[in-house]
């Protein structure tokens, strides 16, 4: 009986040990190698996934040869990340450079008897725009014609009076009404000339005057294009009438309203980003040359304006544009890499582009756009300073992309 009791002790004993812990805070030691199990399950799970986003990545990628990039024009370009400025854009006109507006207003009645251009037409400065014949023209380059004869038969008869004198055979006085007579010629010539530049001749037109023709040719005062035109050939023109309006596109002027708020980051030389839904992968350059001293009371506004250049003649005045200012300074601590438009696509509701991680390996990034600026779009996550991505012939990686998600999902 004694040996039994103390065989219950010890099995007693073995399973206190072996069981749970009480209500104190002991646990179980089911529950502890539970414990000591789920780390080593968590790792194996991470290690599973890794695994997985492994063979993802491994799936995603485009490899392409040498040649197979080639001919679909493959460029890739290194991303560099820059100080991220603070920008601010509003809706804009396009309106001429008034500056550089010319309007074309004979100063003498005539009829049209030739027209050289058309509204469209391109014209230099010099360039002939119309003929006119004018009865007021030819009557004033007779009276030109005849005050040089008289001119040249007075400066004559002084030169002979004061060579007279000279000889002690004249007198004094021939010879002063000589000159008289010569330099009041020589006035009438010089009233008759400006007279003739104020109808519009030029300095060469004048000096080559051999008849009194009634003629006269426009020619443009600057180089640009014709933009109205009011008259048409045989049309009798009024003084003072405007038959043709040129403006020199080369540059523009757009007008951006810009809120109270916003105005201590502008000023004169700001630079400006300049897009059109025209040209959506093209932007162009300005500066603010002009910000108005008046806010407009019902938008609170103040209007601003931006000298833009325009060789090409693509921007048209009466467009509508978005202009988007560079506010001086920039936050240092802020980067972005900024990359073509063309760089970037739409996959499964994602911004993504296509990144060269090794020789002819493509694959596919998340990445997070801040902004787009004409052809510009501002990375801010996603992507690392080095990384080639791909700025050309993206599409085609793309197309591959999802032939091969399909291929895997049948």
């Amino acid at each position: 009986m004694y040996s039994l009791r103390i065989l219950i002790v010890v099995l007693s004993l073995s399973l206190g040990a072996a069981g749970c812990r009480d209500k104190n805070g002991a646990v179980s030691e089911q529950k502890a190698q539970k414990a000591v199990e789920k780390p080593h399950d968590e790792k194996a799970n991470e290690t599973k996934q890794g695994n997985k986003h492994e063979q993802k990545e491994k799936e995603e990628a485009v490899v392409l040869t040498p040649e197979a990039a080639k001919n679909v024009g493959l460029v890739t370009t290194p991303v560099s990340f820059k100080p991220v400025r603070e920008k601010i854009a509003a809706t804009a006109n396009i309106a001429h450079n008034q500056d550089r507006v010319f309007q074309v207003t004979p100063r003498i009645e005539g009829r049209v008897l030739e027209l050289y251009v058309s509204v469209g037409t391109s014209v230099s400065k010099g360039q002939r725009l119309a003929l006119l014949d004018s009865t007021t023209i030819g009557e004033t380059k007779s009276e030109f014609l005849k005050t040089k004869t008289l001119v040249e038969l007075a400066k004559a008869n002084y030169e002979r009076e004061k060579n007279l004198f000279d000889q002690k055979i004249a007198a004094k006085k021939d010879v002063l009404t000589a000159e008289a007579e010569y330099r009041k010629a020589e006035a009438e010539v010089r009233s008759l000339e400006e007279k003739l530049r104020l109808y519009g001749l030029s300095e060469a037109q004048i000096l080559n005057i051999e008849t009194a023709s009634s003629q006269l040719l426009i020619t443009a005062p600057a180089g640009g294009v014709v933009i109205e035109k009011d008259i048409s050939q045989g049309q009798v023109v009024e003084t003072g009438k405007k038959i043709l309006t040129i403006s020199d596109l080369s540059t523009v002027w757009i007008f951006v309203d810009v809120y109270e708020r916003d105005l201590p980051k502008i000023r004169n030389g700001t630079e400006v980003t300049v897009s059109v839904d025209a040209y959506s992968e093209k932007t162009f350059r300005g500066t603010v040359d002009y910000v108005a001293d008046i806010v407009n009371p019902e938008t609170r506004a103040v209007q601003v304006r931006v000298k833009v250049p325009n060789p090409n003649r693509q921007l048209k005045p009466g467009m509508f544009a978005t202009a988007t200012f560079e506010a001086p300074g920039s936050d240092s601590t802020k980067k972005a890499a900024y990359i073509p438009t063309t760089a970037v696509f739409d996959i499964k509701g994602k911004k993504v582009v296509f990144v060269e991680e090794s020789s002819g390996r493509f694959h596919p990034k998340d990445v997070e756009v801040a902004s787009v600026i004409g052809n510009q779009v501002e990375i801010t996550k996603g992507l690392n300073e080095g990384d080639k991505v791909v700025t050309n012939g993206g599409i085609y990686l793309k197309s591959n992309l999802l032939k091969e998600e399909l291929g895997h999902g049948h």
